[in-house]
């Protein structure tokens, strides 16, 4: 663990914001990617959303990469106060997923069409940062339909998977 990742820690045990006995360093195993399935949003809006559906720690995911709507410019990163407080996430119907899983949502439907090249950038840079802070392995990142049990198609077809893992590799 690098020296800021320490002081991240140490601040997040003494505010109480983590089980001494997890710290982040070892809590976080995967990183999940999800779409929006919405033309638009924020990490704000979804916020609302979510809150709306009885979430009470509200945005289930902990990053929202924006795809230039909703105020957010293109592949703007927004950090959720799940990550910021090192929350489990609410993004998957697993619990083991949502305790050890980071959520990433890019804002877009998937069925449709493919995430801006913006987004596809933000989204490789910051799992590359994820997976260097958190020693996840490049079979720990998962789409969420990949998931066994979680039937869903996110993050949709058109998700340029391929793409995605030629770029993490540069």
């Amino acid at each position: 663990m690098v020296n800021g990742q320490w002081l991240m820690v140490a601040a997040l045990l003494v505010a109480g914001l983590v089980d001494a006995d997890e710290p982040p360093a070892t809590r976080w195993q995967f990183i999940v990617i999800h779409h929006s399935a919405t033309a638009t949003g924020s990490a704000e809006q979804f916020d609302e959303m979510h809150r709306a559906r009885g979430m009470v720690n509200g945005l289930a995911y902990h990053f929202v990469i924006g795809n230039g709507t909703a105020g957010q410019p293109d592949g703007a990163v927004e950090t959720g106060e799940r990550w910021k407080k090192q929350l489990p996430g609410g993004h998957c119907r697993q619990e083991h997923l949502n305790e050890h899983g980071i959520g990433i949502c890019l804002v877009g439907d998937f069925t449709k069409s493919r995430p801006t090249a913006k987004q596809l950038a933000a989204l490789v840079a910051l799992v590359r940062r994820l997976q260097a802070e958190f020693a996840i392995a490049a079979d720990q990142i998962l789409g969420h339909g990949e998931i066994a049990g979680e039937q869903s198609e996110c993050p949709g077809p058109e998700f340029p998977w391929d793409e995605f893992k030629k770029r993490l590799k540069k």
